[in-house]
């Protein structure tokens, strides 16, 4: 029997990128992999994103964003009880080791350096949604 990928198979993934190359980039990635991406262009729209959607399996999020950075959405996420054990990947090209081990500190489950390596965003995506 063939084996179809259904609709059961495809995350909800919640990408937070202000640059619209990276963010196309990412999600290409997501929906070539099968799974669904909503998209961000800051990270108080994501917030609230995250709030009306509770059966989103992963954000993705850039630390540089207007109106919330990702330094402060990955704090509110981890605040709010039915987010708290969301995996969460950040990517920046501005942090350096000290932020990045803040900010896994705060609850970051891993991060990417940009240019981003998208055999390794799909490594993470694929261990993560296995999980």
């Amino acid at each position: 029997m063939e084996n179809l990928r259904g609709e059961q198979d495809m995350a909800k993934i919640v990408i937070a990128e202000d640059d619209l190359v990276s963010r196309m980039m990412i999600v290409s990635t997501v929906e070539e992999m099968g799974h669904m991406a909503i998209q961000c262009s800051d990270g108080l729209r994501t917030h609230h994103v995250l709030q009306d959607n509770p059966d989103v399996k992963l954000l993705i999020t850039d630390v540089v964003m207007p109106k919330l950075d990702g330094r402060e959405l990955v704090e509110l996420t981890r605040k709010d009880a039915t987010l708290k054990d969301l995996p969460i990947l950040v990517i920046s090209g501005a942090v350096g080791p000290k932020a990045i081990g803040e900010l896994l500190d705060m609850g970051a489950t891993a991060f990417l350096g940009k240019p981003i390596n998208m055999g390794s965003l799909q490594e993470f995506l694929t261990k993560q949604l296995e999980a």
